[in-house]
């Protein structure tokens, strides 16, 4: 996980990659090529030597990457069939990445990628062009200002680092597309080279539950991977609990990190039985009331205005400071769980007027602008990679072909597919219990209403501000 920004033309990008320091405190980096000028900051994950530092040239792309990539052995082996008696430089991702689009081209390489990620690069084959592409269901947060010359960044930071107020001129690269700028013009082009579709099946709930058990341990397995120390967070929900469970059988020694603000929680007491039940070991972090300095801080850091996420931010940012602290540069998170089964209170009522199936993919969809970046900046900030397993495309595709049926079983129980995949396996106070938002569970948002009479017209307001 990384830090990038890039012009489409020449520009001094050193004040843009300092503000982005945070993302990469391992190393940095700015190169031209091809009339444009590349950015990177690097949080040395995978083959964390210097021989795969960034910006990274392969033949004739030059690239800046952002994430992680969790079927390299695949794609290596689609560049080897493609370039027969190909020599690899380094053990790392990026260099994967790189070649996948220097011999695959990105049209035949975008769509295999099987990971999280930002993506800039240039192609000497077509000079003057600077491209961007972003993971297909927006994990890792890419902006675009479209003043000229037209900037592509990890954070807004990088553009008001550099003079640039944000508010309209700023968009985002939608998840699963892949943008090009021409540098002399400015014109960008988009395209599409992933589509998030449901495709619903005949499931029971006793099939479905045994489905996305081996979906899911797949799908931690193939993230796994790692040259650095990890760790896991447990919230004291069941999608947290399901992740660090499956994480234990690569990880004996597990550590899992838990947010403590009320000491008598339902939740902190959820996660201290699933440690002991799992075997791992339990830090628990202590979360102190928020201040409005604190949360406009808050908004600072994760470039976000809506009211939820910035609350959630609040024990995130701690999270990941004692994390880092603690000698971590990974942390697994149960995200994209409710997403997939609709299980949030105001889903329940979308629903009556609403089909489950584009419900749940417009719901995953637009997460690309709200907890997706939301997740990534706040662990960011103290240069921590948070992983989301539940977003994995076959975890994905499974999840939006169940009927409802097979998914929630009364108002009370959205997601009792994934209790049931943990029955016996988890703590039956934790299969068993009622969804409950974090930030209530947490006790954070009765605080927060004490200190701010309108919590959501203040995080617009610091926004406008920072941002606007």
């Amino acid at each position: 996980m990384c830090g990038l920004v890039a012009a489409a033309g020449h520009l001094d990008l050193g004040r843009a990659v300092t503000a982005l320091a945070h993302r990469g405190p391992d190393a940095s980096a700015v190169a031209e090529s091809g009339g444009c000028t590349l950015g990177h900051t690097r949080l040395a994950v995978q083959d964390p030597q210097e021989r795969s530092d960034q910006p990274y040239r392969d033949g004739p792309v030059l690239l800046v990457y952002n994430g992680e990539l969790f079927n390299a052995g695949a794609v290596r082996r689609m560049v080897e069939r493609a370039e027969p008696g190909r020599t690899w430089q380094t053990s790392g991702d990026t260099e994967v990445v790189a070649a996948a689009l220097a011999v695959l081209g990105p049209a035949r390489a975008l769509p295999v990628l099987d990971g999280m990620f930002a993506l800039v690069w240039t192609d000497d084959r077509e000079p003057g062009v600077l491209h961007a592409a972003r993971d297909r269901h927006g994990e890792i947060p890419l902006h675009v200002h479209r003043a000229r010359p037209v900037l592509y960044a990890s954070e807004l930071k990088a553009f008001t680092a550099l003079g640039r107020r944000c508010g309209p001129a700023v968009m985002d690269v939608g998840p699963g597309e892949w943008w090009s700028t021409d540098a002399t013009s400015g014109a960008t082009s988009r395209r599409a080279f992933h589509r998030l579709t449901a495709h619903p099946a005949d499931w029971t709930l006793d099939n479905a539950a045994d489905a996305l058990a081996g979906a899911l341990e797949r799908a931690v397995d193939r993230r796994a991977i790692a040259d650095v120390p990890v760790c896991s967070l447990l919230s004291g929900g069941i999608d947290s609990a399901a992740i660090a469970l499956e994480l234990k059988r690569h990880y004996p020694d597990l550590v899992c990190y838990t947010a403590r603000l009320d000491p008598k929680s339902r939740d902190l007491r959820c996660a201290r039985e699933t440690a002991e039940m799992i075997g791992a070991k339990l830090v628990e972090v202590d979360i102190p009331p928020p201040t409005a300095d604190d949360l406009s801080r808050v908004v600072a850091q994760v470039e976000l205005e809506y009211k939820a996420q910035v609350e959630i931010a609040w024990p995130c940012l701690a999270l990941a400071r004692a994390i880092r602290s603690d000698g971590f540069k990974v942390t697994y998170s149960g995200e994209g769980s409710d997403e997939l089964w609709a299980s949030y209170g105001f889903a329940y009522h979308g629903l009556a007027k609403a089909d489950w199936y584009a419900y749940r993919r417009d719901l995953i969809a637009a997460q690309a602008r709200r907890n997706f970046p939301r997740v990534n900046k706040a662990f960011m900030a103290h240069g921590v990679e948070g992983r989301l397993p539940f977003l994995d495309p076959d975890v994905v595709d499974l999840a939006l072909s169940l009927p409802r049926h097979a998914v929630q079983d009364g108002k009370a129980r959205p997601k009792a597919v994934l209790q049931r995949a943990y029955r016996g396996r988890l703590p039956e106070s934790v299969t068993t219990r009622a969804k409950v938002a974090f930030q209530d569970g947490l006790g954070l948002k009765t605080v927060i209403s004490e200190t701010l009479p309108d919590p959501a017209r203040y995080y617009r307001a610091e926004h406008r501000r920072l941002y606007g």
